[in-house]
């Protein structure tokens, strides 16, 4: 899915989102939109400046950008359900696998059935691989850094939007990298359900 141009001005002030923002567990039954998944990806992690070091919407230790996002698919207009992967710099999705999966995500986060309700899931993960060849082990932790980053990114453009979301950090590691066919270097920081509040 080759989504649209995000846009750089919205409804809400950095402010007003910071003041409002709660975690939200209970999701209206109603799809995302291409525009509004689209857009929630570039506030996560997309480019915001093109040019030799693509500088993304959160910071990175040296630009090296280790992160990636991975979507769990089930009611999203014109997507199939099935696990993408995003990609930044043309700002897009790629199919990793068909199917719906949110039932199988949520019960490997230690059996947190309301996620089911989200019509997505954004899988946060990390190659601590990329970052350490830089900076050694000390690049594990600047990953964990960059990865609330983007939670919190995700928080609040989630709020400019009418969307609700929450991070969730307990879950079974290694089976949330085989049933998302992750690739081996690609470690779950969190996972975010998204949804209109309910």
């Amino acid at each position: 899915m080759q989504f649209p141009e995000p846009m750089t001005e919205g409804p809400l002030s950095v402010e007003t989102a910071l003041a409002n923002r709660r975690s939200v567990r209970e999701y209206a039954e109603e799809p995302l939109t291409p525009d509004s998944l689209g857009q929630l990806l570039w506030a996560v992690y997309g480019v915001s400046e093109e040019g030799p070091w693509n500088r993304r919407t959160v910071p990175s230790h040296a630009a090296i950008y280790p992160m990636e996002i991975y979507v769990v698919a089930g009611d999203v207009e014109g997507l199939e359900p099935g696990v993408y992967h995003y990609q930044p710099l043309s700002h897009s999705l790629e199919e990793v696998q068909e199917g719906d999966a949110r039932a199988e995500v949520a019960e490997i986060c230690l059996e947190q059935d309301w996620m089911e309700s989200a019509p997505a899931m954004l899988v946060i993960t990390a190659s601590f691989e990329r970052i350490q060849q830089k900076f050694g082990d000390r690049g594990v932790a600047y990953a964990f850094f960059e990865a609330g980053h983007m939670s919190q990114n995700c928080y609040l453009q989630c709020e400019a939007l009418g969307l609700g979301t929450t991070c969730v950090g307990g879950f079974k590691e290694e089976e949330l990298m085989d049933m998302l066919d992750l690739p081996p270097d690609h470690h779950p920081m969190m996972v975010m359900p998204v949804g209109w509040k309910a």
